[in-house]
């Protein structure tokens, strides 16, 4: 059970299986909706590169849907939530099922826009809805997570 009064509609982006094509690992990925309670990290973390130092932007959520952490030991990459503007990797997702408010707590890191693979890294096309539904079926009144205000859903882009 998730209480989802703050929870909005987020793009997650899953990406399959990697392949090697022409020397190249590439994977397909697909889109979908997701109900997401996501917030700003408290602190953001210094990370040391040869250039100097980055900031490396966190944010923290958590939710009803169980999402893909990175693992670098399968060589899986996590899946990518689309927030402001930008694509923020899940590098954890975990059950906390210790409570009747059973969720999953998540924390995604800010991808680089030089990152490689940035092919993956397109914007998503349209409003985010949930995957058991289409854009033509919202659900009765009231059976949003997302009071309606006139305005499409952005994903997360708008303040």
């Amino acid at each position: 059970m998730n209480i989802t009064l703050f929870n909005r509609l987020y793009w997650i982006r899953r990406f399959g299986k990697q392949r090697n094509v022409k020397g190249y690992l590439v994977s397909d990925y697909k889109d979908f909706g997701a109900s997401l309670h996501i917030h700003v990290s408290g602190t953001d973390q210094m990370q040391p590169n040869p250039e100097g130092q980055r900031k490396m932007k966190r944010l923290e959520g958590h939710g009803m849907e169980k999402l893909v952490a990175a693992d670098e030991k399968t060589n899986r990459k996590g899946d990518l939530l689309w927030y402001r503007g930008d694509w923020y990797e899940c590098v954890s997702s975990m059950l906390y099922d210790h409570t009747i408010l059973c969720h999953y707590n998540y924390q995604f890191v800010l991808v680089p826009h030089d990152a490689s693979g940035s092919i993956d890294l397109e914007p998503p096309a349209g409003d985010p809805v949930l995957p058991n539904r289409d854009e033509n079926d919202r659900g009765p009144e009231g059976d949003t997570d997302v009071p309606d205000t006139g305005e499409p859903e952005t994903g997360g882009d708008e303040p």
